[in-house]
């Protein structure tokens, strides 16, 4: 009996050892555990230091090809503000202030583009003309269209090449508008007629569309003022004020204009002041200097 309680004791306590051990071990190995994933002490803030410097990050554009940034729509030449009043105004031969009526050409300059904001420019009974580009959509079935309502189209020859110019030409159109170096001011000529009206429409320093127009005995005229290279109401009625100041001294203004309603509303109100003060919306065709 006394040997049965001596292996029961042994036995026992050799499992009290064992599980002590565990207990020990498990407690060493947790505390480890938890000391390595701690968090750092925290560290005293100084409320009057300056912030870290902002770090700059470069992104680079992941969209390329057709429908990225690159191939954005070009920017609008008459959009520019600085440009509006073209530095070079002529005043009309013969003209007397006293005894004579100012006349005024206005220029949709984006007639090609414009879509239905077109309309009521087209359908209105001002005597307006409208500018389209060889390399618009649909440019003959507009400028078909536009001649069809009585008014008359100026061909956009900046950025197209001369023998494009040539076809809307021969279709009817009775003038071109351009901003041109001397080499393809000489190149427009050639396929120019010399009854056909070439306006320089003064955009760039560069520009010798008129110089070249005369020395080759073309009719030529300069746009004087962009009313709306800001598409902005109290903008576009100031500038057709200053455009009328500019006609009723020199005699004529040919007005650049964008197919907008906001134009179109400031234009109608501009017509009737001009009657008023003594001026006349004209096509361009009256237009002579």
């Amino acid at each position: 009996m006394k040997g049965v309680r001596g292996v029961s004791t042994a036995f026992w306590s050799i499992v009290l050892l064992g599980s002590t051990i565990s207990i020990a071990a498990g407690f060493a190995g947790g505390r480890s555990i938890g000391v390595a994933g701690a968090l750092p002490p925290a560290q005293p803030v100084d409320e009057n230091a300056l912030p870290a410097p902002v770090r700059q990050r470069i992104f680079t554009r992941q969209l390329v090809g057709s429908h990225s940034l690159d191939a954005g729509a070009a920017p609008d030449p008459y959009g520019d503000p600085s440009l509006a009043v073209a530095n070079d105004t002529r005043p009309q031969t013969g003209f007397d202030p006293r005894r004579d009526r100012a006349k005024i050409a206005v220029l949709v300059i984006d007639a090609g583009r414009a879509g239905a904001a077109l309309t009521p420019f087209v359908s209105s009974s001002l005597p307006v003309n409208f500018v389209v580009a060889p390399a618009d959509d649909q440019a003959r079935a507009t400028a078909s269209s536009i001649r069809d309502a009585g008014k008359s189209v100026v061909v956009d020859a900046s950025d197209a090449p001369p023998a494009e110019v040539a076809g809307l030409l021969h279709d009817g159109a009775t003038a071109v508008i351009a901003s041109l170096d001397d080499d393809r001011a000489r190149a427009l000529m050639h396929v120019v007629n010399r009854r056909t009206l070439v306006v320089d429409a003064d955009l760039s320093e560069d520009d010798d569309v008129a110089a070249i127009a005369r020395a080759t005995a073309h009719p030529t005229l300069e746009r004087d003022v962009i009313a709306d290279a800001r598409d902005d109401a109290p903008y576009v009625d100031f500038m057709l004020r200053d455009a009328l100041a500019l006609a009723e001294r020199n005699g004529a203004v040919i007005i650049a204009i964008h197919a907008r309603t906001e134009s179109y509303n400031a234009l109608v109100r501009f017509a009737d002041r001009a009657q008023r003060d003594g001026a006349d919306l004209v096509p361009l065709a009256d237009i002579e200097r």
